[in-house]
């Protein structure tokens, strides 16, 4: 089934609530990603609040709206963090559980940064223009897996020819639930904010990760971003 790919290469701009943290989620066709208070649709336009600010994009530029079922509660952040493994959090999101490498990825004893040439099997498929230009692999296998779980594609990402991203789409529910025993198997439990939503987060050491699920569209994703080359695109691209 030809299915197109998210590239989603750019920061995931989370707001800052007060008890509550709405969730509906804007994810651009040019791979830009905004979890915010609310998003809607209007005259032809995609419409979200950005840092008090009301938003406007085209709606034939964006590659899906995904809307949270309501508010839901920000959870305390977990206990016995060091102060050597005390991150600041994004505005609004949930930690959990530091791992010990803040390189690794997580998957196939990657780090964030390598190049592509030291990664086997890939063939690059396109560059996004955001950032300076994000050039965007995937790998060759007819039939393509996360650990032990099958699944449609997964896009690397590659800012200055350092990993940054890694992204892992799905196109079924049990696929889904596939890639997600994965997750929590390689990850431990990701911090869930809803029952009701297939939604998680996880905020490790050098990797931002969330898993999500999207029933109108019947797809889902995991999708990882080093933090210490995340720093390095915001210092040099500043919201």
């Amino acid at each position: 089934m030809h299915k197109k790919i998210l590239n989603m290469v750019c920061a995931i701009t989370l707001m800052t609530g007060v008890g509550t943290v709405d969730a509906d989620m804007v994810i651009l066709k040019s791979g830009e990603m905004f979890q915010t208070q609310r998003a809607w649709k209007e005259n032809g336009t995609v419409n979200y609040i950005n840092n008090g600010q009301v938003v406007r994009v085209n709606e034939a530029d964006v590659e899906r709206l995904i809307h949270a079922p309501g508010p839901v509660e920000a959870p305390p952040a977990p206990e016995h963090r060091t102060p050597a493994d005390t991150h600041p959090p994004a505005e609004g999101l949930p930690l959990s559980a530091p791992s010990p490498d803040g390189d690794e990825t997580g998957y196939l004893d990657l780090k964030w940064g390598q190049p592509p040439s030291l990664i086997k099997d890939l063939t690059q498929v396109g560059t996004d223009a955001a950032y300076g230009g994000v050039q965007q692999y995937t790998r060759k296998h007819k039939k393509k897996r996360f650990a032990r779980a099958l699944v449609d594609d997964i896009v690397f990402g590659f800012w200055e020819n350092g990993l940054y991203t890694i992204l892992v789409e799905v196109s079924n529910f049990s696929d889904f639930m596939n890639l997600k025993a994965e997750a929590f198997r390689l990850f431990d439990v990701g911090t869930r904010n809803d029952e009701d939503v297939e939604k998680y987060y996880w905020l490790d050491k050098g990797t931002d990760r969330m898993l999500a699920y999207d029933f109108d569209s019947d797809t889902g994703f995991l999708w990882m971003r080093s933090r210490a080359l995340h720093e390095r695109v915001r210092a040099r691209y500043p919201d």
